[in-house]
């Protein structure tokens, strides 16, 4: 009963303390933006030519499916760091003090993540109910068919995300951007294993986004009706494409289906207990000691006591000279790159450099689809530092409070990370040139200009990596390997639109500037 007691008020504080924060409320934004996108038709569920009327079963699977991809998606970056904060700020090393145990700990915060992924599903309800009533084709509301999907199919793969959030948060390797990465190809990968897996694909009620279930259901129900369906389901788009209309009822929610949805909560429970072998609750002997050289000549024994009562001499320091106190805007430049680059692997440089080799031999038309797509996604925390490193390392006070932060200190970080951007990308630009490719060599311009000011902006104004890092891998996703013109800032499968990308890119810089003004005043 104690131990209930202690999980509940260690969730209900970390709850509270989460709602109220800046990020909290964009994506609770966005939640109520995604609502609106589907009340006016932008977005919509179609089986090809077919759709549901918009009743209470067909709503509320709708809505649950948008909820399972945004929130199951994103809402990870969101909920991921409450056990970080609490290392920044000493509260977790307060609570290394008392006797809550590491399970304990654990089991708090994943169910404040639960609670704060189920606030945002929460919002995504409430929209679909009003979805039914704008649309008019059936006003009458099924409380059991319009939740359901919501309690069998959004709330388990919800508390297996908050149980994800709290297992990258333990293992130390999976703590920082390379976890958000990991992440971001493991949710993505889930879904074409379950749906293209034949073995996999009769259980569709194990797969964790519900949208094997859902269309395996909502199939059967148009095939009934008619037989020429082909088997066409999407999520996206607008009700325009579906032209003839058949009424659900509904998913049969049998036992089987049940248990096998509620199988997810038990892997969350095995997950945190499994979170909790890897986490060392606050407790710095349990990392990994750095070696210090000792000097050969210290002596092993106790230290001498000296008396502190003798007068002190007053210091004189020497003055600064003239040529001291000169900016060098390269020195500046320097010092930011060394920040970028130094303290990688050696294994970093290996694979740094066989991207360049392979940019040298492949044909430039290999080199837009494949090496550079893949050239400029392998520095991403580096770039993901740019804007937020003063923060990250509680410096921002000497930072910004030097000579002229603001045009000398920026405007070196953002060419820094130009420079990197051209040096990953050197063996691309040899062969454009090589092959007179003109178009691919103008797209990597612009694809470089673009990048460090999007992670300047990101870094300045969200203060962390991670909104960087989600903002780019999606960019990246969707553009240069999904093949949508308007994100493809790399050129694989067109000019690469620098005409768009350079002129934004101008203004992501002036957006950087705005925010790193706003926090030298503040």
């Amino acid at each position: 009963m104690k131990s209930a007691y202690v999980i509940y008020h260690l969730a209900r504080a970390d709850f509270l303390e989460r709602v109220r924060r800046y990020s909290f409320l964009v994506m609770l934004g966005l939640a109520v933006f995604l609502g609106y996108q589907t009340a006016i038709g932008n977005m919509a569920l179609e089986l090809g030519l077919y759709r549901g009327e918009f009743n209470s079963a067909w709503v509320g699977a709708m809505m649950s499916l948008i909820a399972t991809f945004f929130i199951g998606w994103f809402g990870f970056y969101l909920v991921k760091g409450s056990v970080a904060h609490d290392r920044e700020t000493g509260v977790g090393q307060i609570m290394a003090t008392t006797p809550l145990t590491r399970p304990l700990y654990l089991i708090g915060k994943w169910l404040s993540n639960f609670a704060v992924l189920m606030t945002m599903v929460a919002v995504l309800a409430l929209g679909a109910i009003v979805i039914q009533f704008l649309q008019g084709e059936n006003t009458q509301i099924n409380l059991f068919a319009f939740l359901s999907p919501f309690v069998f199919i959004v709330m388990p793969l919800m508390v297996l995300v908050a149980a994800a959030a709290v297992l990258f948060e333990s293992v130390p390797f999976l703590q920082g951007g390379f976890g958000n990465i990991v992440y971001f190809f493991a949710f993505i990968s889930f879904l074409p294993l379950f749906m293209e897996n034949p073995s996999l694909k009769q259980y569709p009620a194990f797969e964790p986004t519900g949208l094997g279930l859902l269309g395996s259901e909502m199939g059967k129900a148009v095939t009934a009706i008619y037989p020429e369906y082909n088997g066409d389901f999407s999520l996206g788009g607008g009700v325009a494409a579906a032209t003839r209309v058949f009424i659900w009822n509904g998913v049969h929610w049998s036992p089987e289906i049940i248990l096998a949805r509620f199988s997810l909560i038990a892997l969350s429970i095995l997950l945190i207990f499994f979170a909790a072998l890897f986490f060392d609750r606050f407790d710095p002997s349990r990392s990994k000691p750095r070696s210090v050289r000792m000097k050969s000549s210290a002596s092993p024994s106790a230290p001498e006591i000296v008396s502190t009562s003798q007068a002190v001499s007053t210091p004189h320091l020497t003055p600064l000279n003239k040529a001291a106190n000169r900016f060098s805007f390269f020195n500046v430049l320097i010092a930011e790159l060394k920040l970028l680059l130094k303290g990688q692997r050696w294994w970093w440089y290996v694979v740094m450099a066989g991207i360049i080799i392979a940019c040298l031999v492949s044909p430039s038309a290999a080199v837009r689809e494949f090496v550079l797509p893949i050239a400029w996604v392998w520095p991403i925390l580096l770039w993901s530092a740019m804007g937020n490193r003063e923060i990250h390392n509680n410096v921002q006070q000497l930072t910004f409070s030097s000579a002229f932060p603001l045009l000398r200190q920026l405007p070196a970080q953002w060419l820094a990370g130009f420079i990197v951007t051209l040096l990953v990308s050197i063996g691309a630009i040899i062969r454009f040139t090589l092959d007179g490719d003109t178009a691919g060599l103008l797209a990597l311009l612009s694809g470089a200009f673009f990048i460090p000011s999007l992670a300047l902006a990101c870094g300045v104004w969200s203060g962390t990596s991670k909104l960087f890092e989600i903002l780019y891998m999606l960019i990246w996703y969707l553009g240069p390997l999904n093949k949508l013109t308007a994100l493809d800032y790399i050129g694989s499968h067109g000019n690469g639109r620098p005409e768009f990308f350079i002129p934004f890119s101008i203004v992501l810089i002036v957006i950087a500037f705005m925010g790193r003004v706003r926090q030298i005043r503040t």
